[in-house]
């Protein structure tokens, strides 16, 4: 990819930030609220990976880890059955 300057100097800034994609956190949290919206049925990694469809598996994978460091999220299930539900004041995430 090309540097920020770059297309600074051809006048397509946007061009750069769609190509760049979104931080860390801000993918975070879309993977978070997604989550939240569907608490009641849980969030399978597939459901997930549409959210973010720019990132590999891997690296969602890597977002839902850190959310679940994070006492966030707590995942119920295992495989590809498992889902992930937010954690709340009922919830008890804490290891």
């Amino acid at each position: 990819m090309l540097s920020r300057k770059y297309y600074e100097f051809v006048d397509r800034k946007g061009v750069y930030t769609r190509k760049r994609g979104l931080d860390l956190e801000t993918n975070k949290q879309l993977l978070l609220k997604h989550i939240r919206d569907n608490r009641d049925n849980g969030s399978r990694l597939n459901d997930l990976r549409q959210v973010l469809p720019a990132l590999s598996r891997r690296q969602v994978q890597a977002l839902l880890a850190a959310l679940k460091k994070q006492n966030k999220i707590r995942m119920v299930g295992k495989t590809s059955a498992a889902k992930w539900y937010p954690c709340d004041e009922n919830t008890d995430c804490i290891k």
